[in-house]
């Protein structure tokens, strides 16, 4: 039955023009706003291939990111962090301690003894940022700023209307609270345990990017919930959220949406969520 619900989710999947970015008009906007889908790690020199984004990022007057840097939560993030009398080196045994240490060492470069009190997502997320990071020559040929944090500060030198979906505490406690710290850590130990599959996902999903295909990305995301169980909560949950908000911030004025490229595909993907709000949504 699983696979059969998964095959006609496939088949009724829409299909997507091979593009990062989507004009969206119509619905009463007075002039068309702009969704382009990013990759967190990459760099904004990127876009000096891509001088369509450049353009229409100029002329729009808001920018939505994601999130924003707010120096003032930083300490409350930090301690939201910290796993108050627990340490990793405590939670995993010895064997599978210096597995995922002799890993994390040769990625980071880092003592995991260093982030023994941190939660073990934190532990994953830079092993995953390491593997993207490390594992492709492409990446690493990029330089600047990463591009989410480049179209908000950019946009604020340039006097548009900056705006974040979410506070840097939202998207820490998703991040941080969503599991129990045990599993974080059991999911942890596997990650490394599977780290060449983990590898060749990441290299995969920048060879995707790259080539702009939304199709592609958004099956090998579901690839990734069959393996790795249930994750509506980091795209679904949160795409029905910014919709919530982004319908008034386009009316209010021509606006440049960037957000996470796994974003923009699929049947609960913004594309399509735009779409069922009446948006005349077309590739660029």
């Amino acid at each position: 039955m699983r696979k059969l619900l998964v095959a006609l989710i496939l088949l009724t999947s829409p299909t997507y023009a091979q593009s990062l970015l989507w004009e969206v008009s119509g619905n009463g906007l007075k002039q068309p706003s702009y969704l382009f889908g990013t990759y967190h790690i990459l760099k904004d020199s990127y876009l000096n291939q891509k001088p369509t984004v450049r353009d229409v990022y100029a002329k729009s007057q808001g920018v939505v990111v994601e999130t924003t840097i707010d120096s003032s939560a930083m300490f409350s993030m930090a301690m939201r962090a910290i796993m108050p009398g627990k340490s990793l080196d405590r939670m995993l045994s010895a064997a599978d301690y210096k597995l995922v240490a002799d890993e994390f060492k040769r990625v980071t470069g880092a003592d995991l003894a260093l982030f023994n009190m941190m939660k073990p997502v934190m532990t994953s997320t830079m092993l995953s940022m390491g593997y993207a990071e490390k594992e492709s020559d492409t990446l690493r040929r990029f330089t600047g700023q990463p591009l989410d944090l480049y179209f908000a500060s950019e946009g604020k030198k340039l006097g548009k209307t900056v705006t974040a979906l979410e506070t840097m505490d939202q998207q820490m406690a998703m991040l941080l609270d969503h599991d129990p710290v045990e599993k974080q850590a059991a999911d942890l130990v596997k990650m490394v345990k599977e780290k060449d599959s983990m590898r060749g996902d990441s290299k995969q999903l920048t060879d995707l990017y790259l080539k702009g295909d939304l199709n592609a990305m958004w099956k090998l995301g579901q690839d990734y919930e069959k393996k790795h169980g249930d994750l509506s909560y980091l795209v679904k949950e949160r795409n029905e959220n910014w919709m919530k908000k982004l319908p008034a911030l386009m009316a209010l004025r021509p606006t440049f949406v960037a957000v996470g490229a796994l974003h923009l595909p699929g049947p609960d993907g913004l594309i399509a969520l735009l779409k069922k709000e009446g948006y005349t949504v077309k590739a660029l």
